[in-house]
């Protein structure tokens, strides 16, 4: 006897499902299709590097406060390399690629800090404490982030029981 739709088959095997996944999707029920790891760790690191690029230029803005300096730069900074690094794990499903955005984008401010023509001003500055504050942010905060897009990407792609 063969195995068709109609009859029964051991374990399943053989037998398709009378559903049939919505277009576009990679599997029944579950959404589209989780990319290709390749082109996932080709975005991660592209998001790392314009996250490390944008975030640089955009860290020395300061907010003048009668005579304080407030970064609201480098806060603004942190909050897009956070959305880039947390967006990469959650298309890709996988949060070791939030990781990896993290890291590249953490190299890129890295080497960018140890430059000649310094573009991150980091340690103690009498002349511009809020420059410095906001260096330092900068420069130390894409790590903050980076675990934070990981553990939140984490409980986000935690798979869900049944009646909780």
């Amino acid at each position: 006897m063969t195995h068709d739709d109609a009859g029964s088959s051991p374990a399943g095997e053989g037998r398709r499902s009378a559903f049939a996944p919505p277009a576009g999707s990679g599997r029944a029920g579950h959404g589209p299709a989780a990319p290709r790891r390749p082109v996932a760790v080709v975005a991660a690191v592209a998001a790392g590097v314009v996250a490390a690029v944008f975030g640089t230029v955009l860290h020395g803005q300061l907010l003048y406060v009668g005579g304080t300096a407030l970064p609201v730069g480098a806060l603004g900074a942190l909050v897009l390399s956070a959305s880039l690094f947390l967006l990469c794990g959650l298309w890709a499903r996988n949060v070791m690629l939030s990781a990896v955005a993290g890291a590249v984008a953490y190299g890129v401010v890295a080497m960018l800090s140890t430059s000649s023509k310094t573009l991150i001003l980091t340690g103690t500055s009498e002349v511009s404490p809020g420059t410095a504050l906001a260096g330092n942010l900068w420069l130390f905060g894409v790590l903050v982030v980076t675990l934070a897009a990981v553990v939140g990407g984490t409980v986000l792609l935690r798979p869900r029981r049944a009646g909780i």
